[in-house]
């Protein structure tokens, strides 16, 4: 069995891309809404401040510091429930705007 060894010239230099170590994962560092897609059928948000505009071909929800638009066919909002809010039909495309 061979054995390779690599030399390398000049100082070496650790690249960190994504690092696990600095990633806060816990609940209080989510300062946005949390959305969850499923396929290209179910849609939900938690963390709506509520529906700005709705009709079968799109839906625009308002949240915190802007608005989500969803755009479909068929679209329907069968849960409304405080914050939490689901969007089902054929979705096509989602849409973020910032204010």
């Amino acid at each position: 069995m061979a054995k390779f060894r690599f030399k390398i010239n000049g100082d070496r230099k650790k690249l960190h891309i994504f690092r696990y170590d600095r990633i806060n994962t816990g609940a209080g560092s989510i300062s946005g809404p949390r959305i969850e897609i499923i396929s290209n059928k179910e849609l939900s948000i938690d963390g709506c401040k509520g529906i700005i505009e709705y009709n079968d071909f799109y839906v625009r929800i308002k949240i915190n510091k802007g608005e989500i638009t969803v755009f479909g066919e068929s679209l329907d909002i069968p849960v409304f429930d405080g914050p939490a809010i689901t969007v089902c039909g054929k979705i096509k495309s989602i849409e973020f705007g910032v204010r």
